[in-house]
């Protein structure tokens, strides 16, 4: 249902149609690009699976934007030649969320999921990107956040464990006992 809603508004949007955050069609007529889409939309669900309670969280590409930003050169397996990427260390994401134990199990629009210990990410060094080259990644370029790694930085980055850590269409992390 999600990579439903996300192509029929990034389609929308391509063809004139102007989509508000909710989904809705603009009535005045404005056409809302994908990059305002994904400014005023939550991009990132925020779930507490691990018993204390807390309420689940929307994060939107602005509230993302808020935190210490980084970035990295690399080339990657699934694009051509050297990318810059930017975004949020997820050890910076994690802190802000106020989560210190546990798993975390991250998951994109097509369900794909991966499981991380929350004690192994600050060595990780792994980034949530939302800006690749300087621009906002569509939903059709693994965006609008892409987990990445600084491949080119060590061998230890060029395995197939990290490579399936690197989940792109990244839209929910949920906190696992």
């Amino acid at each position: 249902m999600r990579i439903l809603s996300a192509i029929l508004t990034l389609g929308l949007a391509s063809i004139g149609i102007g989509v508000g955050p909710a989904g809705a069609l603009a009535d005045n007529g404005a056409v809302a690009s994908p990059a305002s889409v994904q400014q005023q939309d939550s991009v990132l669900e925020v779930l507490y699976d691990d018993g204390s309670g807390r309420k689940p969280v929307q994060l939107t590409l602005d509230q993302l934007r808020e935190l210490p930003r980084s970035g990295f050169r690399t080339t990657t397996v699934w694009t051509e030649g050297e990318q810059h990427f930017e975004g949020v260390w997820l050890k910076d994401l994690v802190a802000h969320l106020g989560v210190s134990g546990g798993n975390l199990e991250l998951s994109a629009l097509n369900e794909y999921r991966v499981e991380i210990p929350v004690d192994d990410i600050d060595t990780s060094e792994a980034l949530i990107a939302y800006l690749r080259n300087g621009e906002p990644m569509s939903v059709r370029d693994k965006g609008p956040l892409w987990m990445v790694f600084p491949y080119d930085r060590h061998p230890k980055f060029k395995t197939e464990t990290t490579f399936a850590l690197s989940i792109w269409q990244l839209d929910r992390i949920t906190l696992l006992k």
